[in-house]
């Protein structure tokens, strides 16, 4: 390789790197976690359609989570695909199931089924309940959190049995709202 070669790759490494750089910089900038206080529902939240979630239960319903303070009675089932987000709250995989932390994801606007529209007024001591085949717990809210898309440390196994709902954060893409509850008597 000729000398000329050398020197004409190395600008072009150069100038791609430099390129990753801004776009890196870029990317993350202004990616200070919001403040969840200033977490606005969206305005089209009456549009959501409530399943009716009376005799649901096959193979395909893992179970179902009801939050009466924000009105929200849903089917749960396995996946994070947007064909099961579409239409459904999704289990996080390789999440539990049924006994200790239970995640849970779900779209909050631009659907008829963004179920998570108002996770974000929830407060600390507010009641979830989640109903499988086998039980029906209720949990109280105790942690409500910014995350960035890529912490999955608040999914992880715990003795203690938990339900973490998390959906995106408006206007704040590498962002996820994360609500968690752990289970009372």
């Amino acid at each position: 390789m000729t000398k000329s070669k050398i020197v004409i790759l190395s600008i072009i490494s150069i100038i791609i790197l430099i390129i990753t750089m801004i776009g890196i910089f870029l990317y993350n900038k202004n990616t200070e976690l919001v403040d969840v206080n200033t977490i606005v529902t969206d305005k089209n939240y009456e549009k959501i359609i409530y399943e009716e979630v009376e005799n649901v239960w096959n193979e395909e319903v893992l179970g179902i989570l009801t939050i009466e303070k924000i009105g929200l009675k849903a089917t749960v089932r396995e996946g994070t695909s947007n064909e099961i987000l579409n239409q459904y709250i999704g289990h996080i995989e390789g999440t539990s199931t049924y006994d200790g932390n239970i995640g849970l994801a779900s779209h909050n606007r631009g659907g008829e089924f963004a179920f998570f529209a108002r996770i974000n007024e929830l407060e600390k001591g507010d009641i979830l309940k989640y109903q499988t085949k086998f039980y029906t717990r209720k949990y109280m809210v105790d942690n409500i959190q910014a995350i960035y898309e890529n912490d999955w440390s608040l999914l992880e196994p715990t003795k203690e049995n938990k339900l973490t709902l998390i959906t995106c954060i408006t206007n704040k893409r590498p962002q996820r709202l994360c609500v968690q509850a752990t289970e009372i008597e």
